[in-house]
């Protein structure tokens, strides 16, 4: 499996950063895999990383993955719905 940082914007009204990542894998990859792969690569706790997206392209190996990682928990429980981390968690308990 391949990361490559394609885009990575600072928003500071926001306190995170909106990262762009270009995935090559043979195989198609969880939200929770995705953000253990970019927690390594940008040296980040999961706990503040969101997957906003994940852009599998038709006939190739390749993901395109929308994420916003904030810069502490405070922000992250401000800017992002709760709807979405409930839905989340209940997914994670599933498995």
């Amino acid at each position: 499996m391949q990361l490559k940082l394609e885009k990575q914007e600072e928003k500071p009204l926001v306190e995170r950063k909106e990262i762009v990542v270009k995935i090559i894998s043979s195989t198609t990859l969880s939200n929770t895999q995705v953000k253990e792969k970019i927690a390594t690569l940008l040296k980040c706790s999961q706990d503040l990383i969101v997957v906003k997206k994940i852009d599998q392209l038709y006939g190739k190996q390749e993901a395109v993955v929308k994420a916003y990682i904030y810069k502490n928990k405070d922000a992250l429980k401000i800017f992002e719905p709760k709807a979405k981390k409930e839905e989340a968690e209940k997914k994670e308990e599933k498995k």
